[in-house]
């Protein structure tokens, strides 16, 4: 299923889907899209942020990562051992030393997307232009995933695009933990920073990131998990 992952509610950007109005708006767009759906034969997701994202698409195996990828030679550098995880989720990221109570432990980089270009190789809710396709066979050539189960929403119709382990960071080996089961098992969580780039004084452009920050102190061997948000599980 294509999904997109988001920041914790108090870390969103957008607070306007508390306005009653609004969520009215959101359900008028729902039952269009649904009425699309069954008009173009696809299955369609819609969760309270306005993500659509197809989840008609049939699962694919996902590429072995080759450890001098990017995605590896960050884990070194950040002090992270990837690795094999438990309960079948595949690869993980452990700490391989101790991370002390609210230190950044990384960054969670990638492709930046805007919405277009996710609705157009991701969700298949535009006609792919001849950019689209070049990615595509790039991705392809290169032996890189195009399963969008590594977006993650960053608000003002951006993402990041986290797949292709040629320019991704480890951050994308983190798993789920859910932060209310009692363990400490969601031991980080992803919070958005906006840096501001000056020239004489004045701004000159913002960026937008996403990193991960340690909950509570983190011994060595633990793996680093984060909670992925309602929006990712919700179909």
């Amino acid at each position: 299923a294509q999904r997109a992952r988001s920041l914790p509610k108090h870390c969103c950007f957008n607070t306007m889907l508390e306005n009653k109005y609004v969520q009215l708006l959101l359900q008028i767009i729902m039952c269009f899209l649904l009425m699309r759906r069954d008009c173009q034969g696809g299955v369609m997701a819609f969760s309270a942020r306005g993500s659509k994202r197809e989840i008609s698409r049939p699962k694919v195996p996902r590429p072995i990562i080759p450890t001098n990828s990017f995605a590896h030679l960050s884990a070194i550098q950040d002090g992270v051992d990837i690795i094999p995880a438990s309960g079948g989720k595949g690869m993980g990221a452990f700490a391989s030393k101790d991370i002390p109570k609210g230190m950044t432990v990384g960054e969670y980089t990638g492709e930046l997307l805007t919405r277009r270009e996710v609705e157009a190789r991701y969700w298949g809710l535009r006609k792919e232009n001849k950019h689209d396709r070049k990615w595509r066979k790039s991705r392809q050539r290169r032996n890189q995933g195009i399963s969008g189960d590594y977006l993650f929403d960053m608000g003002f119709d951006l993402f990041i695009d986290a797949e292709d382990a040629d320019v991704s960071s480890w951050c994308r080996f983190a798993n789920h933990a859910n932060p209310n089961d009692g363990t400490s098992a969601c031991n980080v969580e992803a919070r958005a920073r906006t840096v501001t780039t000056k020239s004489s004084g004045k701004k000159v452009r913002e960026t937008h990131h996403i990193v991960f920050v340690a909950l509570h102190d983190i011994e060595a061997g633990t793996e680093i998990c984060y909670d992925y948000s309602t929006e990712y599980w919700d179909e």
